[in-house]
């Protein structure tokens, strides 16, 4: 079963508000989604059009659009730009890699030498045919 069609009604100020933080310089992609999801919305748009639009999933949409129920306008502009798994670079391993670039600046390195260079070769598991 579908989820249930909801409306959005965005009042003349609140519509200006979002014109003008689409107008801001420096927005990342991410904060000019979540503006782009309340205007596609309050235009009643489906999430399905919304995420295609966007380049994002139906997943994401409704996730905006559930955080906007949840803080308001103001705040849901305002929120910081979360996203992903936290990094897994330690700071000392951040260190030796600022160190190696610092050291080498017109070395080529591939994200596989890096991670070799840091953790040693990959080491594959054997194959579930082999016996």
């Amino acid at each position: 079963m579908g989820r249930q069609r909801q409306t959005l009604h965005l009042t003349t100020r609140q519509r200006q508000q979002l014109d003008d933080y689409l107008r801001q310089e420096g927005l990342l992609p991410l904060q000019h989604n979540r503006a782009q999801v309340l205007l596609y919305w309050a235009a009643g748009h489906s999430a399905a059009t919304c995420a295609q639009h966007l380049g994002t999933t139906e997943d994401r949409v409704y996730a905006m659009r559930r955080a906007y129920r949840r803080l308001g306008l103001t705040a849901y502009l305002a929120a910081s730009v979360q996203g992903g798994a936290p990094t897994k670079l330690t700071p000392a391993a951040e260190a030796v890699l600022t160190h190696l670039v610092a050291d080498e600046p017109h070395a080529s390195w591939s994200l596989r030498q890096l991670a070799e260079f840091l953790v040693g070769p990959a080491t594959r598991p054997p194959s579930a045919t082999s016996r």
